[in-house]
């Protein structure tokens, strides 16, 4: 198995390509220590079109792709970038306001350009970035921007977070005086001024859902044509006598769909009684049913399930072999694990990988003391999820370790929490 030790540098190509998708703080380190030769293009590709693992939790990191284009000289070309391909506007926005708190003038002008609602995403773009940058009368600005979207869209619920965005950086207060004076004159601003009241005396309601009967549950698994995603917390809150009564269904006449559903609804709770027929499910000619089946027989330990996780391992699925193995593993299952993870091609891609990321995290979170850093530094190396790795990397530094190359190349990383963890962790002021 090899071990996994601090990169050399100059990076691959093809290294260089991997961290800036990953967050990896060796790609800045990289272009700060070893210029930006041939791969401009991909540092630019990547502050154009979001090339992030799950932008949703990781975010986008523009501070860190800003750093990057301004060692590899980019920050001119982005900014002038033609506006046909400027790619995705909400990091454009992004961008574009670390640029103009360097600094540069002409992205200030087209953050206001593309200040506007956008149907699609279903906000107006940039508001908070223009805040951040032009602080009270960027706020006036983007205040009425928000204020024209809710007039025009009833069903927008506005950018109220601006008014707190403006609190945090100019005081308590500031910003509902700056709309109490405005609004008089301003139909705009007086329809933003109305969101923030609302929002504050009334949270944004969320939808409610209705929990469905047992019977409908029944239907669903039987008849539906795809996967009910919502399946996992259906059967996370069901009562005792609704699980047993869906487990009592002849699983074994189910076709593909109804069987996926049927694991689904045990996906966080196991069965409520693990019989011997489930075990032939970790074999099933579908891939769907048997990842399925693996994450739902993981809730049980049984020796027999042991024993069918080396089986499982031995025919090649090495993530449904950690999904089956994690909750239960020992500490002799770590050198079996690490070897069949750290095999080339062990994953089929980036979606699979990540699910046994979040497996061996279980792992290493519920360990009451880690013995042993590997697992911990595999999922920092390999992970394509930034807070996963912030996750592993926060463990590492809580049991004292945290390889001290790790800490340092973290220093640089794309997440800053990540960067807090190791700046506390060196004790060195974080600055970036």
């Amino acid at each position: 198995m090899h071990e996994i030790t601090e990169p050399a540098y100059p990076l691959t190509k093809a290294a260089f390509t991997r961290a800036l998708m990953t967050g990896h703080g060796r790609a800045l380190i990289h272009a700060e220590r070893c210029g930006t030769d041939g791969v401009r293009e991909e540092i630019l590709n990547s502050a154009l079109f979001p090339n992030v693992y799950d932008a949703q939790c990781n975010g986008l990191g523009e501070a860190w792709l800003a750093r990057l284009c301004q060692a590899a000289g980019l920050v001119e070309r982005f900014i002038s970038q033609d506006r046909g391909i400027t790619g995705d506007l909400e990091l454009r926005c992004g961008m574009l306001a670390q640029f103009a708190l360097q600094g540069h003038h002409a992205p200030r002008t087209e953050l206001r350009e593309l200040c506007r609602y956008d149907e699609k995403k279903g906000w107006v773009l940039g508001a908070g970035e223009i805040v951040e940058v032009d602080g009270e009368e960027g706020f006036l600005f983007a205040a009425d921007r928000v204020g024209a979207a809710l007039l025009e869209h009833p069903d927008y619920w506005g950018s109220t977070y601006l008014a707190r965005l403006l609190d945090e950086k100019a005081g308590e207060g500031r910003a509902m005086a700056i709309m109490n004076r405005e609004s008089s004159g301003n139909p705009n601003i007086a329809a933003f001024r109305e969101a923030v009241l609302k929002s504050e005396a009334e949270p944004r309601p969320r939808p409610v859902r209705i929990k469905p009967s047992v019977d409908e549950l029944l239907e669903q698994i039987l008849h539906s044509e795809k996967p009910v995603p919502y399946f996992r917390s259906s059967g996370k809150h069901a009562t005792p006598d609704e699980g047993r009564f869906i487990a009592a269904l002849d699983f074994q006449k189910l076709n593909p769909v109804a069987l996926e559903n049927y694991l689904r609804f045990f996906n966080q709770t196991g069965f409520p009684e693990l019989w011997e027929e489930h075990l032939a499910l970790l074999t099933h000619p579908e891939k769907r049913v048997r990842q399925q089946a693996h994450a739902t027989m993981s809730h049980h330990a049984d020796p027999e399930l042991r024993k069918a996780a080396y089986e499982t391992l031995a025919r090649g699925e090495v993530s449904n072999f950690v999904s089956l193995l994690h909750r239960f593993a020992r500490r002799r299952d770590t050198g079996p694990m690490l070897e069949a993870i750290s095999a080339p091609g062990a994953f089929e891609d980036d979606f699979e990988l990540h699910g046994t990321v979040l497996d061996l995290l279980h792992l290493v979170e519920k360990k009451k003391r880690m013995k042993d850093a590997r697992l911990a530094v595999w999922i920092y190396e390999n992970s394509p999820c930034r807070r996963c790795r912030h996750d592993a990397v926060k463990k590492m530094a809580e049991h004292s370790i945290l390889p001290t190359w790790i800490a340092e190349e973290c220093l640089s990383d794309a997440y800053d929490e990540t960067r807090e963890i190791a700046a506390k962790h060196l004790g060195v002021e974080q600055r970036f």
